[in-house]
């Protein structure tokens, strides 16, 4: 970024976190409308601010740093990225309403292992999906009908089955399609759902990263009050190193994060292999970061007293999100061999 964009991004990191240091956790959303950011990858002629991904990496920082998991990723993320590609009256009149903090929109089968016998029957849809975050309160569900060899976006209504939440406090739903009348959006948005997905995964890297930064120092502050053998343990070298430790890995994580999330911005070819390194990376990180806080804070570190388990509630998932450790280490590999 230029001084003067790194200048904006500073700003609006500020604000934010001004605003929403201030709100209860469920008054967050409500928070990101007011700051006017719901619509910060919609583009300008359908309402919103036409942003890249990147500009949008300080208001996954502050929901990071204040572990504040919302529905912005799926929305003003994924979403808008898939509908922008779509040239249809449908798919404006979505991303208008995108910028809605009343609307909700959710994505059925965003990773594969989530539906099951999805199928298109004309303009009709059946089959099921599983952990749709936000399905069972949201007013358009957009399915991915995975076909041998494209991906159909369909805009689709479903039964829904179950609600429950995730660890994370987020509330996901099961859904049933039995012979659903759909509109199908798009043919084959193969190579949109790849980007958004990469994108999707540099996002909540830098989020996880934001996270990791915050948990190192509130794990620096307990370590200074709390007492053993009539000393605080911060003054322990062997706490002192793990801190370090922690500072460094955290560190690593946002770097390689902003690689991925510009690389992503800027249509690089290396977008693939630089998202998954980021992936492997914040996986390794978030679990070492995560683990230690908790240990370090002793018997209190998973207790709904500190906000400590929160973040490695979060950590955990975002972890697992958009494929593992091991799948983003073998496309890294896959990416390296077809490069060289």
């Amino acid at each position: 970024m230029d001084t003067e964009q790194s200048e904006d991004a500073l700003a609006l990191r500020q604000a934010l976190e001004a605003r929403l240091a201030r709100c209860p956790i469920d008054e967050t959303w409500g928070a990101l409308a007011e700051a006017e950011v719901l619509g910060i990858c919609v583009p300008e002629a359908h309402g919103g601010l036409g942003l890249s991904c990147a500009e949008a990496a300080p208001v996954f920082e502050v929901l990071g740093a204040l572990c504040r998991p919302t529905r912005f990723l799926e929305s003003s993320v994924i979403a808008a990225g898939l509908l922008s590609d779509v040239a249809s009256e449908r798919a404006g009149a979505l991303l208008s309403w995108l910028s809605d903090p009343q609307f909700v929109i959710a994505i059925a089968g965003i990773e594969p292992e989530t539906v099951r016998d999805l199928r298109l029957d004309d303009e009709a849809l059946s089959g099921h999906a599983t952990l749709v975050l936000d399905g069972g309160e949201a007013d358009v569900i957009l399915a991915l009908v995975r076909l041998p060899e494209r991906v159909v976006l369909v805009d689709a209504r479903g039964e829904v089955v179950a609600r429950y939440p995730t660890i994370d406090g987020r509330m996901a739903a099961d859904l049933r399609f039995d012979q659903s009348r759909c509109d199908i959006l798009s043919e084959d948005c193969s190579a949109s759902l790849a980007k958004a997905l990469d994108t999707a995964i540099a996002c909540t890297a830098i989020e996880a990263a934001a996270s990791m930064r915050q948990l190192v120092e509130d794990t620096a502050e307990h370590v200074r009050e709390r007492e053993q053998f009539g000393q605080a343990i911060g003054r322990f070298q062997a706490v002192q190193h793990r801190l370090v430790d922690m500072h460094i890995a955290a560190r690593r994580a946002g770097a390689m994060a902003r690689r991925a999330l510009a690389a992503c911005a800027n249509g690089s070819d290396r977008r693939a292999a630089l998202v998954s390194a980021a992936k492997v990376t914040v996986a390794e990180a978030g679990r070492f970061v995560g683990q230690n806080a908790v240990q370090l804070h002793g018997a209190m570190g998973m207790t709904e007293e500190l906000p400590v388990g929160r973040y490695f509630k979060r950590l955990t998932v975002i972890e697992q999100q958009f494929g593992d450790r091991d799948t983003h280490l073998a496309r890294f590999a896959s990416e390296e061999r077809a490069a060289s």
